[in-house]
């Protein structure tokens, strides 16, 4: 008994002194530090669909590993008040709906003010993110299923507005530790005047029961680094605890190279990190202008040659090689802290194809949460920018050539499965594929200074 009321205590002590005190935006992004997404679990349809549910433990596991913050992703339509149960037009056409025809489940915000409890217990920052309701951001784009108009429009943006009031409610006496995503990626649906709106119309209800809230922000029409720049004036000026977000999922070939036609396994040129330091120095250079702080929502690679924590196996189309997706993490995530901004690295567990925690066994990919929290000194040498070095043709029936003006000493030809079939040594620069199944392979090229290049290439009939 004693313990518990020692816990209860040390919560309310933690809660009560930082709900005092006014956090600017500043002061909290450069505590929430690095951080990690809960993907794919309260984003899910229903809970459990496309992870485990999460238990308490996660929040101890991702304490003790060093994390400071937690991005929670959350999706409401299916514990929402549907809008085909609502009549929002009376007779004459006119409008007649409001936020009060719209209800949360209240079971649904008792789980997740559970989640929120547990997060909170262990001193992480934990962020509301509504994540997977589509149907609302999509209502503004022509071409999707959930494209609305006149009074269905209008219906829509108070369904939402119903969803950011509970919200609003429920959590109005959690400390600033708590804070508040309006959307998620919406720049994918709308353009950066709805955006906008949106915010300034979402902010207003919010500051009814939370005047001092951080709140996070993007904009709209243009996505990844470039939507934090989309964010008008006006609802930059409007508030003062304003956080703008942006992800990162470049170069696509590389971070989404499991799936069929993204195959660049290979990351770490000075090129490639170059990119990464244009991009990221235009959004500092932003926030410097608009004295906005930055939070580096998402980023992430595939599982290191497509491999699936859950079904044990690696994917038909490959993907990054275990040095680069490490070299991949570490340079985003040491970029981001060094510019001062914050992160959430994306992790949708161990049924996803990108992973860094696996709940059914409480541990994590090493090498990817070291790359990740800055205790990492990745080895292997950095890739340099002259390895002109190609392998052809592809799709590949009989004899495969590889065209290199460096030397190299070995070439590894493995299956999907990772199992090695054949091994070439220097100074051949074909192979004989024509007694291999049918499948995808993948040539690993090994150059004399133990550095390596990887290619997929599909064995055909």
């Amino acid at each position: 008994m004693k313990k518990i009321i020692l816990l209860l205590t040390t919560i309310l002590v933690f809660i009560h002194s930082d709900a005092l005190a006014q956090i600017s935006a500043k002061d909290i992004v450069s505590k929430m530090g690095r951080g990690i997404n809960l993907g794919n679990t309260l984003s899910a349809p229903i809970e459990g669909n496309w992870a485990d549910p999460v238990k308490k433990t996660y929040f101890e596991d991702v304490a003790n590993a060093g994390f400071k913050t937690v991005r929670i992703p959350i999706r409401f339509d299916k514990y929402t008040t549907a809008l085909s149960e609502v009549n929002y037009t009376d007779a004459n056409g006119d409008y007649t709906g409001s936020v009060s025809d719209y209800a949360i489940d209240k079971f649904y915000l008792d789980r997740i003010e559970e989640v929120i409890s547990w997060a909170l217990e262990y001193k992480l920052y934990a962020i509301i993110d509504v994540h997977g309701d589509k149907w609302f951001w999509e209502s503004f784009k022509s071409n999707s299923e959930y494209y609305k108009t006149g009074n269905d429009l209008k219906a829509a943006i108070d369904r939402f507005r119903a969803i950011w009031t509970a919200i609003s409610q429920r959590f109005s006496d959690y400390p600033e530790q708590l804070l508040f995503e309006i959307m998620n990626e919406p720049y994918f649906a709308m353009d950066a005047e709805q955006v906008t709106q949106t915010n300034l119309d979402i902010l207003k209800i919010i500051r009814k029961t939370n005047p001092n809230r951080n709140i996070i922000i993007t904009g709209g029409g243009k996505n990844s680094w470039e939507s934090v720049m989309t964010i008008k004036e006006e609802l930059l000026k409007s508030d003062s605890f304003l956080i703008a977000t942006f992800h990162y999922y470049k170069p696509s070939h590389f971070t989404k190279s499991s799936r069929e036609g993204f195959d660049d396994f290979e990351w770490g040129t000075d090129e490639d990190k170059s990119q990464i330091d244009l991009n990221f120095e235009a959004v500092a250079d932003w926030s410097k202008t608009n004295d906005i702080p930055i939070l580096l929502g998402e980023f992430g690679a595939d599982n290191e040659g497509g491999y699936n924590y859950y079904k044990k196996n690696y994917k038909c189309f490959g993907g990054p090689t275990k040095e680069s997706r490490e070299r991949y993490y570490e340079y985003l995530a040491n970029k981001a802290i060094k510019l001062g901004f914050c992160f959430t690295v994306w992790d949708a567990g161990e049924k996803s194809s990108k992973t860094i925690y696996l709940a059914s066994s409480r541990s994590w990919v090493e090498n990817i949460k070291k790359a990740v929290l800055g205790n990492n000194s990745i080895s292997t040498k950095e890739l340099p920018n002259n390895y002109n070095c190609t392998v052809f043709p592809n799709p590949c029936t009989g004899t495969l050539h590889i065209n290199s003006n460096t030397d190299f000493k070995w070439i590894y030809i493995n299956n999907q499965k990772g199992i090695l079939v054949k091994k070439i040594s220097k100074n051949i620069f074909n192979a004989d594929m024509s007694e291999l199944p049918t499948g995808f392979y993948y040539i690993a090229v090994y150059f004399k200074d133990n550095r390596k290049k990887v290619f997929k290439i599909l064995k055909a009939k």
